[in-house]
């Protein structure tokens, strides 16, 4: 049996996508993972040591933020595990979820986001890339904010196609 996984940051999002997490694997008896990515490729620019410090406090960081999400499933009578990764976010959470053979990936939209119909939410287009890429399909969960919609899932609707990677 596949798990679940759920990737998360920090912000509005993660609280509402980490219960739903915990709720989807209760509800199917599934594992249930937390995955943190930390991505420095942005930090190339700066000196060894300001890069080091940097990386330091983001995978202190990711690690807080994990454990957060793990008590909170825990408080929710849900086991799960945690996992940080570092290197580019999606190519991470694609090698991620592939290798754990996960049957549905959750991720958070920031605050004041809705669903779009026109295909232009930034959310919902990464979300599409990792599906292509992976083959699995990624719910995209928004936080409660008046009138918005529950989450949106979105289904491959081809195989995965293999893609060069080098610019995730």
């Amino acid at each position: 049996m596949g798990s679940i996984v759920c990737a998360t940051r920090g912000g509005a999002g993660s609280r509402a996508v980490q219960e739903q997490a915990v709720r989807h694997a209760r509800e199917r008896g599934q594992n249930l993972i937390f995955l943190y990515v930390v991505d420095t490729s942005l930090l190339s620019e700066a000196d060894g040591s300001l890069r080091e410090a940097v990386e330091i406090e983001l995978d202190w960081l990711g690690r807080t933020l994990l454990r957060i999400a793990q008590i909170r499933a825990e408080n929710e009578g849900t086991a799960s595990t945690v996992v940080i990764r570092q290197g580019r976010v999606v190519a991470e959470i694609c090698s991620f979820i592939s290798g754990q053979a996960a049957e549905l990936l959750l991720l958070g939209a920031p605050r004041g986001t809705t669903a779009s119909i026109i295909g232009d939410d930034p959310v919902e287009i990464l979300a599409e890339r990792i599906c292509q890429q992976t083959g699995v399909p990624v719910e995209v969960v928004r936080p409660d904010s008046g009138g918005s919609s529950g989450p949106t899932t979105i289904y491959c609707a081809e195989p995965p196609v293999a893609d060069d990677q080098s610019d995730l």
